[in-house]
């Protein structure tokens, strides 16, 4: 190797090396993404790229669009190897190579694909009732693909208004809790897509009856709403609330040394006010055992913002989710570096399915490769139970 060659390796390493004061990184994870599973190749062809990365832990989505990536009696099977486990699969793999196995389920998203799905058991031809709609009254399960992309949303999103969605999804989890040796559940897409959907006439009736205040008029009159609209906004962060809290308790009483964690918009503002998702609140009180910001900006100074902001509650709860899909390897770390050196416990990167394999090593030099994840769960810290009207503050 040449001295520019040299030099330039130099310069590299330091990019991405911890930044001084910077404490181990205990929860080196990495998110799993479902095409993944298809195989016993493909999984091993993941765990290994895994284990030369240093990873301690994997978030697998065994559940993406109401689909099982396991031996279900809930959902109907997603498309792999016929007579093949992909969860079991995984664990087996995983575990003796010194990494947890968190089980990744898409909450009130089950559906992306162009067409509906085949079997006649999916949620999807089951439950059309519990589906998120718009304002109009029209169901996320009518968007077309343009559609969709026009006004955010990803696919066919079940309410969170509606106590069966929830009890729906504390199902699954428990399903996977107690079937599986899982070390935890993973919540995605907890959440609404945006303010404008959520207008189903089954929540819009309950808001009415509880507050006396009917949320249609938000899009009628232009004067004197603050008071309609803060009581929508709240009520609509109760009821993802809520659907975390029947999770949480179905957990405690099946499967109480299973943890509970989920992906979240990292920006906690914006996290609240646009996607009712209190994950702040939910890191308070116990709800969950930590959360993973998905900070995946491509700038620098804004990933150094996030950092700081996700630090700011129960930071030793937070594992700093970077994307390396989008961006090289030094640049993602910057905001990781942050908030380590705020004491975050850990990062997570997404998604393992896209990491080349010449930069596991990169990865393995930043974060190093020592220590377990820490996530110490105190039962003590939830007592309440879901009432179904929301979380008591």
């Amino acid at each position: 190797m040449n001295r520019i060659a040299i030099l330039a390796a130099i310069a590299f390493l330091v990019t991405i090396s911890p930044v001084r004061g910077q404490t181990a990184c205990p929860s080196r994870y990495f998110w799993v993404v479902r095409d993944g599973l298809s195989s016993p190749q493909s999984i091993d062809s993941l765990v290994e790229k895994a284990m030369e990365a240093g990873a301690n832990g994997l978030i697998v989505q065994v559940v993406g669009r109401a689909e099982a990536y396991y031996n279900s009696s809930l959902l109907p099977e997603a498309a792999f190897q016929e007579g093949f486990d992909p969860l079991a699969y995984i664990i087996a793999r995983a575990r003796p190579r010194g990494m947890e196995v968190h089980a990744w389920i898409n909450a009130f998203l089950v559906w992306s694909a162009p067409s509906p799905p085949e079997d006649s058991s999916h949620v999807w031809h089951s439950h059309p009732d519990w589906f998120m709609t718009d304002r109009f009254g029209r169901s996320t399960r009518d968007y077309t693909a343009a559609e969709l992309e026009a006004s955010g949303l990803v696919g066919g999103t079940l309410s969170p208004a509606l106590p069966e969605v929830g009890a729906f999804i504390a199902g699954i989890a428990s399903e996977i809790a107690t079937g599986y040796d899982v070390d935890g559940i993973h919540l995605d897409y907890i959440r609404y897509p945006n303010p404008s959907f959520g207008f189903e006439p089954q929540a819009v009736g309950v808001f009415f009856l509880e507050t006396g205040m009917d949320p249609m008029e938000l899009f009628r009159r232009h004067e004197g709403m603050e008071e309609l609209s803060g009581a929508w906004n709240e009520w609509r962060r109760e009821k993802v609330t809520a659907t975390v809290e029947t999770i949480r308790s179905v957990l405690r009483s099946n499967a109480p040394g299973v943890l509970l964690s989920a992906a979240v918009m990292a920006d906690p503002l914006e996290a609240e006010t646009h996607y009712s998702c209190e994950w702040r609140y939910w890191l308070e009180s116990g709800l969950v055992d930590f959360v993973c910001p998905m900070a995946y900006t491509t700038s620098m100074s804004r990933a150094r913002e996030l950092a700081a902001l996700v630090t700011v509650v129960e930071p030793e709860r937070v594992v700093y989710g970077i994307g390396t899909y989008n961006q090289s390897i030094s640049s993602a770390v910057t905001g990781a570096s942050e908030a380590l050196s705020r004491g975050a416990g850990g990062v997570c990167v997404f998604s393992l399915n896209t990491l080349s394999s010449d930069s596991t090593w990169k990865l393995r030099n930043f974060w190093g490769e020592t220590g377990s994840p820490d996530h110490p769960m105190d039962a003590s810290v939830f007592h309440r139970v879901s009432s179904g009207s929301g979380a008591t503050r």
